[in-house]
């Protein structure tokens, strides 16, 4: 208890741990109102020209897959709708925050770890999709973010990541698993603190939170649900590397609660692959 206190008094002291840009409370103030336009919303994606440049290439990747070139946010926002791109913004602003520090931390390798974040994303948001789910875009984000806490812990605390690290490879254990026993706070929690500090919805923030034990009695249970089956899954495809090489057990209540049974894993494993390759753009934008 005493760690996990002074793991996240060291957060809190830490200023340079990346905050999100302007623009995204900005656009989050702007969504609530319904009156807002199109236009509106394009001039304030646009205050941040990087941020725009990187949204069009995205909203024009075959992630997408529209057969025209979108050539402005508003004509974005028009054609995709204000959460999806709302949701663009915030990945490439995810992107530009971390991926251009390395880690530091020999054996760990952050394109792989990033590969995996993608995966998971683009699983989450095919098991959405088959699941019948209304928030297929929201799932892909927290796909992407589940395994934030680990970036943070890597880039701001390197000595206790590569602690946890080594002691989940020596014993053959989930980082997770590594966490708990060495400093009774994981990755979940130190993401769950910067999705606190960046003021994202509550169901991502429970999904960064609890994606290793989701409970059907908490609230926004089945977005938190989704991640932890994409993440169990995309380890056993074996697409980049969280930080281990291990596969955690799978939540008999996510599977039941998902209706997994009901899919044929040919079909979702077909699906889940389409999209990762799709999504492989987002590797490709800073």
């Amino acid at each position: 208890m005493q760690q996990k206190k002074q793991i996240r008094q060291s957060l809190e002291l830490i200023s340079s741990i990346p905050t999100l840009p302007v623009v995204i409370e900005k656009l989050t103030r702007l969504l609530q109102n319904p009156q807002t336009s199109a236009e509106e919303i394009g001039k304030a994606i646009t205050t941040d020209q990087a941020l725009a440049s990187k949204v069009l290439k995205l909203v024009n990747s075959a992630f997408y897959g529209f057969p025209g070139k979108i050539s402005t946010i508003t004509h974005a926002i028009v054609i995709l709708g204000f959460s999806t791109v709302k949701n663009v913004v915030l990945t490439a602003s995810i992107f530009d925050a971390f991926r251009k520090k390395g880690t530091g931390i020999e054996g760990f390798d952050l394109e792989h770890f990033w590969l995996h974040s993608i995966a998971c994303g683009a699983a989450a948001q095919s098991i959405a999709k088959i699941t019948g789910s209304n928030q297929k875009e929201e799932c892909f984000i927290a796909g992407l973010v589940h395994d934030i806490g680990k970036i943070i812990l890597c880039q701001h605390l390197p000595e206790e990541f590569h602690e946890a690290y080594v002691f989940a490879k020596e014993n053959s254990i989930l980082f997770f698993q590594s966490e708990n026993a060495l400093f009774d706070v994981t990755h979940q929690e130190i993401g769950g603190f910067l999705a606190e500090r960046w003021n994202l919805p509550k169901d991502l923030q429970n999904a960064v939170k609890f994606h290793h034990a989701p409970s059907p009695t908490r609230d926004y249970y089945m977005m938190t649900a989704i991640v932890h089956c994409a993440d169990i899954l995309i380890r056993a495809l074996n697409y980049g590397n969280g930080g281990d090489m291990k596969i955690p057990v799978m939540s008999d209540n996510v599977w039941k609660n998902l209706g997994m049974d009901s899919i044929p894993l040919s079909q979702l494993f077909e699906a889940i692959n389409d999209e990762i390759e799709k999504a492989s753009i987002f590797l490709q934008i800073t």
